[in-house]
C-alpha cells in the first residue's frame, strides 16, 4: 500500500513519519506534500491508498482536498490531523468519508490506531472491488454467449420466438421496434491452417476476432448484429434490421476489413427480406443455400444470392451424374492397378470441367456418392468378410485429409488427388482381403484332408470358420473346379482304394473308415466315381496281385 503525509509544516509530516509502523498496517511507500495543491498535482501519478492531511495550508486547504478526494478518487481512505477542535472540520471530515480526525499533539497509539483503521477498511473494500470486477468479467464473458445461445435459438427453435424476442429486446441486444430484416451467413474454411495457426489453432479466439470485425461496422449505427450459430461452429450469421438494401456494400466493407487484419476475404451467403422474427429460419436455409450452391469457377466473387443465381438461368443442383460412372471405376479398383484407378477418376474429373457447374454442394454430393459406392464395391466384392473390411477401410481412409467444398478458392487437383488416393486404398484393401480369402480355402481344405473319416458338413464347416456357406461354397470351387462334397468324396475314394488291398478288411469296416456311415451309400460313390464296384476294384486288384 502507498500512503501521502499532507502538512504545511515539515516537523510534522516528519513526526507522522517516525510515529506511523507503516510496514505494519502494509504501507511500503510513503510521499509527501506540503499543501492541498501539491498534493492534488501528486495523487494522479503516485495514486496513495491512504492520506494523512492537515486542515489548515496555503494555496489548498483541507477541505478542498477532502473534497476533490471524494469527488476524484473515492477509493482513497484519509485521516484528518489538525491543531484545530473545529465543528465544521470535524462535520466535512465525516461528509467526506473520511475515516477519523486526529488532534494535534500527535500520540502515537491514536495516529497507529487511527492508520489500522483506515487500511482494514481499504482492504475490505478492494476485496469487494476485486469480487465485483470479477463477477463483470464474468458476465462480460457469458454474455455474448448468452446472447449468441439466444439468437441462435430463433434459427433453431421456432416455438421460441416469442420468449426469445423479449429477451433479446430486454437485453438490448435487438430493437424493440424491429420487422424487417435480412440475414447473411459467413462460412470459414475448416482447412485454412495458415490462418489457424495465427490463432494458436484456437477456432473461438479467431471466430472472437471476425466477430469483432463484422460487429465494428453493424454497431456503429446499431443497424445489426454479428454472432456465431451454435449448430454450425464454422459459421458467422449477420442480422441486419436497418438499411437493408446497402447489405451488399455493407458486406464488402465488412470483407475489406477483414482482408486488412486477416489477409482473407470471405464469402458470404445472403438472403431477401423478411419479416422478424417469423421468417428467420427460412431466411437462414436461403443464406445457407446461396453459400452452397455458390458458383466455384468464378473467382473473386465473395457475395452470393440465391435471386441472382436464380437470375443467372444456371441449374446449379445438376451437374455430373457420378452413376456414370461407377462401372468404370469398379473395374479399375478390381483391376488393383494405379493407371486404371488414376484413369477413371481423370475421367470423372474432366466430366466436371467439361460441364461448368462446379458448386460446394456439388461436391459434398459427389463425395457421399463415391463414399456409398466404396461401401457397395466392398459388401458385394469382399462378403461375407465385408463388415471387417469395411470397418478397416474406413478408419484408413479418414486419416485421408478431404479438401473443404468451403474453400476460399476451389482446386479440382486436390479433389481428384483425394479420390485418386481414397480409391487406391481401396483397391489395396480388396487385394488384401482377397489374399486372406485364398488362405483360407487353404485352411478349409487341410481340414477337410485331415476330418475326411468324420461327417464333415458344408454347416459344420462355415461354423468352425466364422463364414457363410455360400462364400465358402463359392470361393472353394473356384479353387479347385468341384464343390466341397465331391471333394471330400475324392479324398474318401482315394482313401477306400488303399484300404481294400488288404483282403482281411470287411467292405463295412471300410466304409466307416472313410466316413461313410452306409455300405450302400459307399459303393454307389465308389462306383460313379471310378467306374467300376469297390468289390470289383478289390477283385482286379487281387489278379494283379
Amino acid at each position: 500500500m502507498k500512503a501521502l503525509i499532507v502538512d504545511d509544516e515539515s516537523r510534522v509530516r516528519k513526526a507522522i513519519r517516525l510515529l506511523v509502523q507503516w510496514e505494519t498496517h502494509g504501507i511500503i511507500d510513503i510521499e509527501e506534500a506540503a499543501n492541498g495543491l501539491e498534493a492534488m498535482k501528486l495523487i494522479p501519478e503516485f495514486r496513495p491508498n491512504l492520506v494523512l492531511m492537515d486542515m489548515l495550508m496555503p494555496l489548498k486547504n483541507g477541505v478542498d482536498l477532502m473534497e476533490w478526494i471524494h469527488k476524484n478518487y473515492p477509493d482513497i481512505k484519509f485521516i484528518v490531523i489538525s491543531g484545530h477542535d473545529d465543528f465544521e472540520f470535524v462535520r466535512n471530515t465525516i461528509w467526506y468519508s473520511g475515516t477519523d480526525y486526529i488532534l494535534k499533539p500527535i500520540e502515537e497509539d491514536v495516529i497507529n490506531q487511527a492508520v489500522a483503521k483506515a487500511t482494514a477498511a481499504w482492504k475490505a473494500e478492494e476485496r469487494e472491488r476485486l469480487a465485483a470486477r470479477q463477477q463483470h468479467v464474468q458476465v462480460n464473458e457469458y454474455r455474448p454467449v448468452y446472447s449468441e445461445k439466444l439468437l441462435s435459438s430463433l434459427i433453431d427453435d421456432k416455438s421460441a420466438h416469442i420468449q426469445v424476442v423479449n429477451r433479446l429486446k430486454d437485453e438490448g441486444i435487438v430493437p424493440e421496434q424491429t420487422q424487417t430484416i435480412r440475414l447473411a451467413v459467413m462460412q470459414m474454411d475448416k482447412s485454412d491452417h495458415a490462418l489457424y495457426s495465427r490463432f494458436g489453432h484456437h477456432q473461438d479466439l479467431l471466430m472472437f476476432a471476425l466477430l469483432n470485425i463484422c460487429n465494428e461496422f453493424l454497431q456503429k449505427d446499431r443497424i445489426g448484429i454479428a454472432f456465431r450459430h451454435f449448430g454450425s461452429p464454422h459459421q458467422l450469421v449477420i442480422l441486419l434490421w436497418d438499411q437493408l438494401a446497402t447489405l451488399a456494400t455493407l458486406l464488402q466493407e465488412i470483407n475489406n476489413g477483414m482482408h486488412r487484419t486477416l489477409s482473407r476475404h470471405m464469402h458470404f451467403g445472403v438472403s431477401p427480406d423478411g419479416q422478424y422474427p417469423a421468417d428467420i429460419p427460412d431466411l437462414y436455409a436461403r443464406s445457407s443455400s446461396a453459400l452452397h450452391q455458390r458458383d466455384l469457377t468464378v473467382l473473386n466473387h465473395f457475395i452470393h444470392d440465391t435471386e441472382e443465381q436464380r437470375r443467372s438461368g444456371v441449374d446449379h443442383h445438376k451437374g455430373v451424374q457420378f452413376s456414370g460412372f461407377e462401372d468404370t471405376w469398379k473395374l479399375a479398383i478390381l483391376s488393383g492397378q494405379p493407371a486404371p484407378i488414376t484413369e477413371a477418376v481423370e475421367s470423372f474429373i474432366a466430366a466436371i470441367r467439361k460441364s461448368g457447374v462446379l458448386t460446394p454442394e456439388l461436391l459434398e454430393r459427389w463425395d457421399r456418392d463415391i463414399e456409398r459406392f466404396a461401401n457397395h464395391v466392398i459388401h458385394e466384392t469382399a462378403n461375407p468378410s465385408s463388415e471387417p473390411l469395411l470397418k478397416l477401410y474406413k478408419e484408413e481412409s479418414a486419416a485421408i485429409e478431404r479438401p473443404s467444398p468451403d474453400k476460399y478458392v476451389c482446386s479440382l487437383a486436390e479433389w481428384q488427388q483425394y479420390w485418386m488416393d481414397v480409391m487406391s486404398l481401396l483397391a489395396s484393401a480388396l487385394q488384401s482381403q482377397k489374399q486372406t480369402g485364398q488362405d483360407l480355402i487353404h485352411d478349409i481344405t487341410a481340414f477337410i484332408e485331415q476330418n475326411y473319416q468324420n461327417d464333415v458338413s458344408l454347416y459344420d464347416i462355415a461354423n468352425r470358420f466364422h463364414v457363410s456357406r455360400e462364400y465358402i461354397s463359392r470361393k472353394f470351387k473356384q479353387k479347385h473346379g468341384i464343390n466341397i462334397p465331391e471333394h471330400l468324396n475324392r479324398i474318401r475314394i482315394s482313401k477306400a482304394k488303399i484300404l481294400l488291398q488288404n483282403p482281411g478288411l470287411k467292405m463295412a469296416a471300410i466304409s466307416e473308415m472313410v466316413g461313410f456311415k452306409n455300405e450302400k451309400y459307399f459303393s454307389l460313390v465308389f462306383k460313379k466315381q471310378e467306374g467300376i464296384s469297390p468289390k470289383e476294384f478289390r477283385k482286379l486288384h487281387e489278379k494283379e496281385v
